[in-house]
């Protein structure tokens, strides 16, 4: 039922040149429109990841948390009107990550699915690949760094640089997000030997960090957090390893926590802003 990976030599060198870009200067984005991104990484029940960037009534989600979490994912579309998902981006397929994948693609139109390669079996993973083909929904795994740009926010997508690895976190698709000239970046549950081929990419400071592996500690978490700088970072449970909290520290990062409640940005291109109860809080 795989699919080939959905590149082309075309699309190879257009991430890159886009990569290089990204590195070098940050231009490039939907800022020009005028119009803001709202960036929310949702509560779960558990410590999952569920991650949606939005503009009216188009989306981006990355992860979809558990199964238990699908009906207040599903809520939270409702709720906020987005009506499609430009690209749903499944960073490793583990259950926290996917669990509530099926409950999303049954709900909203969805134009893509993004996943890393992975060759062993495991059952929702299979019956997201299987609805896939059903529904025509183009499912693509990529084995270069790919560009998506969905004219309100632009992607990078990182895969992992090996078809095969001991721990399935380490299949992790990272991704980098750039709204005009602010920047932010999403890590899965990326270990050490991960990490450290993210390290290698040369990832620019950051506004913000959806904090891999939510907050746990690899050997290599503090070079990447420290690498990424951000004005904010995200952990997906209610609690760090002491290396993130050391690092967050030492970088001046506001440090969040979304098992304690949504965590909910908007930027504008120029400045990410945090919104809280009562109004939005600047740093």
């Amino acid at each position: 039922m795989r699919r080939a990976a959905c590149l082309c030599a075309a699309g190879v060198l257009a991430a890159l040149l886009a990569a290089a870009c990204l590195a070098e200067d940050g231009t490039g984005g939907p800022a020009a429109s005028g119009t803001d991104l709202q960036v929310r990484i949702l509560q779960t029940r558990d410590d999952a990841d569920c991650i949606i960037l939005h503009q009216g009534a188009n989306a981006v989600m990355i992860d979809t948390g558990e199964a238990q979490d699908g009906r207040h994912v599903i809520q939270t579309l409702q709720d906020t009107d987005i009506r499609e998902l430009d690209a749903l981006i499944l960073t490793h397929p583990d259950k926290d990550h996917i669990g509530g994948a099926l409950s999303v693609l049954e709900t909203i139109p969805v134009d893509q699915v993004f996943h890393p390669y992975y060759d062993e079996e495991k059952e929702t993973l299979t019956a997201i690949e299987a609805y896939c083909e059903a529904q025509g929904i183009p499912v693509c795994y990529p084995d270069h760094v790919w560009k998506l740009d969905t004219g309100y926010v632009s992607l990078l997508i990182y895969p992992p640089q090996e078809k095969h690895y001991k721990q399935d976190n380490n299949y992790s698709l990272a991704v980098l997000a750039e709204h005009g000239e602010v920047r932010m970046f999403f890590g899965g549950d990326a270990l050490k030997k991960r990490s450290e081929e993210l390290l290698a990419a040369g990832l620019p400071k950051v506004a913000l960090y959806k904090v891999a592996h939510h907050g746990r500690a690899n050997g290599a978490s503090e070079a990447l957090f420290e690498a990424l700088d951000p004005d904010y970072a995200v952990v997906t449970s209610d609690r760090a390893d002491e290396e993130i909290l050391e690092s967050a520290e030492k970088c001046g990062s506001r440090l969040l926590f979304s098992r304690e409640a949504e965590v909910v940005f908007q930027s504008d291109g120029k400045r990410l802003t945090l919104w809280e109860q009562g109004g939005p809080q600047g740093l």
